[in-house]
């Protein structure tokens, strides 16, 4: 079995003080008897985050396609994913809410999904799927092709000017999504009721499927506590994480942190090389930080 882990870690000073005290003592027998095998990532500021360059690479991509995967959708239609987000205009710029501040229903999510329908509509050739409350999916034959724009968790929580697309016409496409969210009556029925405007949308996750199935087990249990800044909950799920797959016998582990996944395996090793892991036991925790 080959488990994958993202978000396993995180370079907020905050995640990484809730990390400190952590006892994993499976994730650190899987370290102990794996190698460190296969790396891929570069740095955090990479449009797409390290474990969505390993699914790729392991599917034989030369890109992710992580809206196309999630759709299981075949090499027919290029995907994106659509989140509907409140940009927060601040003193240092312009921030993006993280999914859970919304506070968004499945039906209310339907009915702003069928607003926005107006900007890619099904007799243009427009697909959509509804994969839950704040994810949305937008494919087409053409349109898509050649679009790059970072994965939407690269941006949550986070200030958007870093992370604004070079794209003209993903700049388009959101201002015209501003345009029609602004003051709409699902918006004023929302601001009623105290709760967040939905006054954006983040288009990113671009990239067309080759249909080729994935060997791999991703349990991606630690990415909507950390989206969502929810330090406590990533820890308790880390603790879970580590009382349940991670006692399992794994051929192989990727962990996936914001710059790097790594991919350890089972390899043969000397007698002396097995004494020497088994005295010394892994550094769970250095092999986290490096990522």
């Amino acid at each position: 079995m080959h488990l994958m882990i993202p978000h396993a870690t995180a370079m907020d000073e905050a995640a990484r003080h809730a990390f400190a005290g952590l006892n994993l003592p499976n994730l650190t027998t899987q370290l102990t008897r794996l190698s460190a095998a296969d790396t891929w990532g570069s740095d955090e500021y990479a449009p797409h985050l390290p474990h969505q360059l390993a699914v790729a690479a392991l599917r034989g991509q030369a890109e992710p396609s992580a809206a196309a995967w999630a759709v299981e959708a075949g090499p027919e239609l290029s995907w994106a994913l659509m989140t509907p987000v409140h940009l927060a205009v601040g003193t240092d710029g312009v921030d993006v809410l993280p999914p859970a501040a919304l506070e968004l229903s499945e039906s209310d999510a339907a009915r702003f999904a069928e607003l926005l329908r107006a900007l890619w509509p099904e007799h243009e050739g427009w697909q959509w799927r509804l994969l839950d409350a704040t994810r949305w999916a937008i494919g087409h034959a053409s349109a898509l092709d050649g679009l790059q724009a970072a994965s939407f968790e690269r941006v949550a929580g986070r200030a958007i000017e870093p992370w604004l697309p070079d794209s003209r016409v993903l700049r388009r496409w959101q201002n015209e999504a501003q345009m029609l969210l602004h003051e709409h009556a699902l918006n004023q029925a929302r601001e009623a009721n105290g709760q967040l405007v939905i006054n954006s949308v983040w288009i990113g996750d671009i990239g067309r499927s080759n249909g080729q199935p994935l060997d791999v087990t991703i349990d991606d249990r630690l990415t909507a506590p950390l989206l969502n800044g929810n330090l406590a909950a990533w820890v308790e799920a880390w603790q879970r994480l580590d009382a349940g797959p991670l006692t399992q016998p794994l051929d192989s582990l990727t962990l996936c942190g914001e710059r790097q996944a790594r991919r350890f395996t089972a390899q043969p090793l000397s007698l002396l090389d097995r004494l020497m892991r088994r005295w010394k036991g892994a550094d769970a925790a250095a092999v986290l930080e490096a990522l």
